[in-house]
């Protein structure tokens, strides 16, 4: 999943506003345990709406917004 770009939904995060285009670079797993598994960290380059990297964001997620895993 690092590198892959997801676009999330206001209601598909915690502690932001609108839409979300957001360049993963980590997944913070250990820390989706105190949200059930429901919820879970992305770390993440916010793109701008021209395609550019923005600012770094650490940002709380719903699980079932991101697409599913290639395994």
């Amino acid at each position: 999943m690092p590198g892959d770009v997801v676009h999330l939904r206001e209601q598909d995060y915690q502690h932001g506003s609108g839409p979300l285009p957001l360049r993963i670079i980590g997944v913070r797993l250990d820390l989706s345990l105190w949200y059930d598994g429901q919820w879970v960290w992305l770390e993440g380059i916010e793109l701008n709406p021209d395609g550019r990297a923005g600012r770094f964001r650490q940002v709380l997620t719903r699980v079932a917004a991101l697409p599913p895993s290639e395994a």
